[in-house]
């Protein structure tokens, strides 16, 4: 086991570096900004802040489909508007026309910006009837269809929360690996979900096919010429089986070691708490292995100091 460990923690075994790793798991990773990514969402509603004030004009509107049918005819840049109205991001999908019917077929609705035909406005009047849009304007909107807008965003926004959960230790270490190589005097260059064959075109650094087409949470290729993968996760208990996440990183590391290339496995997460014999494996087998707490001690820039 590197002698840092015993330095930056200040113990002084093996086993009290493994019991410090245990003692220090935390329950989550979830940041404040994990809930809702707000620059997305204001991206989002902002992209289409004109369509939305032109249908504020059919907010209680005394002859709504006469209305809706001039705004179609005269701003035909409000229809991909319409379907996050209703939480959808297509633009073209499929509408069942009756399900008690085994014979009804499907309607297909394009709401991309172009010119209408009158059949095509009388099919999107229609399609206000039948998804409850006419009476969302007619009845339960009284003010601002971009503020109502923002809120279906945050809603669809709450969906993406499964795919930051998976990202959420990128999230967190990011800026902190960000921090460190700013610190340093040598030449770094941060790559962020790139995959390994990167160095070849961009540094002249050849890679082994065996992890060319490999992607990777963080590489930091040091002077142009020392490549460093730091692979992050966060196991909460549920999903892979523990054994296979050690594993994994060990062969990771092995054939990292075949290009020249050096491997920081970085992991938290109570799931960790009733395994201590994976961890004790990865400790044996794999260099550099850290949790939240060995990164915030300091370990993670001593170790890129050093390598």
């Amino acid at each position: 086991m590197n002698s840092l460990y015993f330095k930056t923690l200040k113990v002084d075994s093996p086993e009290a570096v493994i019991n410090k790793f245990y003692d220090t798991l935390i329950d989550t990773n979830r940041g404040y900004n994990f809930y809702v990514d707000w620059d997305k969402v204001k991206r989002h509603v902002e992209k289409y802040k004109i369509e939305f004030n032109i249908l504020n004009t059919l907010i209680g509107s005394e002859n709504f489909d006469f209305d809706l049918k001039k705004i179609l005819t005269e701003y035909p840049q409000v229809l991909p508007a319409i379907p996050i109205l209703l939480a959808i991001r297509d633009k073209q999908f499929k509408v069942v026309k009756d399900f008690i019917d085994d014979n009804s077929d499907t309607i297909t609705y394009d709401f991309r910006k172009r010119k209408l035909s009158s059949k095509d406005i009388e099919a999107i009047i229609k399609f206000f009837e039948k998804t409850g849009l006419k009476r969302f304007f007619l009845e339960m909107s009284s003010k601002s269809i971009q503020d109502y807008a923002t809120g279906v965003e945050v809603g669809m926004d709450t969906n993406a929360r499964k795919n930051r959960s998976g990202s959420a230790m990128e999230m967190v270490l990011k800026p902190i690996i960000d921090d460190i190589i700013a610190k340093q005097k040598s030449s770094y260059t941060i790559l962020f979900q790139k995959q390994f064959k990167y160095h070849e075109d961009n540094f002249n650094i050849k890679v082994n096919s065996s992890i060319r087409n490999r992607k990777a949470d963080f590489i930091i290729v040091k002077d142009k010429c020392k490549v460093i993968n730091i692979e992050v996760n966060f196991f909460s208990g549920s999903g892979s089986k523990p054994q296979e996440i050690v594993d994994s990183y060990i062969e990771r590391q092995n054939e990292l070691r075949e290009n020249g290339f050096r491997f920081i496995w970085i992991t938290d997460g109570i799931g960790w708490r009733e395994q201590k014999n994976q961890i004790e494996k990865g400790f044996v087998k794999i260099d550099y292995l850290l949790n939240l707490h060995f990164v915030h001690a300091g370990l993670l820039e001593e170790f890129l100091w050093r390598i």
